[in-house]
């Protein structure tokens, strides 16, 4: 796996661990880029269907620091 892909992924468990942390749904991640929430699951299960924006936006809304996503769930430490 690249660098870049591993780095990829650990945001997406980020993004999921927040999720559950912060108790927020896919449908209130939806409402807030202004997309279907089962857009939300498709991208959600398959990171790369985020636009940059999107991608961004959702990492701001859940605070994750993206130079650190492994601080995040269960690859934290």
């Amino acid at each position: 796996m690249t660098k870049f892909r591993q780095w990829f992924a650990d945001v997406n468990r980020a993004i999921v661990a927040q999720m559950a942390v912060q108790k927020v749904t896919q449908k209130d991640l939806a409402d807030h880029l202004g997309v279907h929430a089962a857009t939300m699951n498709r991208k959600l299960q398959d990171p790369g269907l985020f636009t940059a924006g999107e991608f961004g936006a959702v990492c701001e809304r859940l605070n994750i620091d993206l130079n650190n996503p492994k601080s995040y769930g269960a690859g934290a430490s």
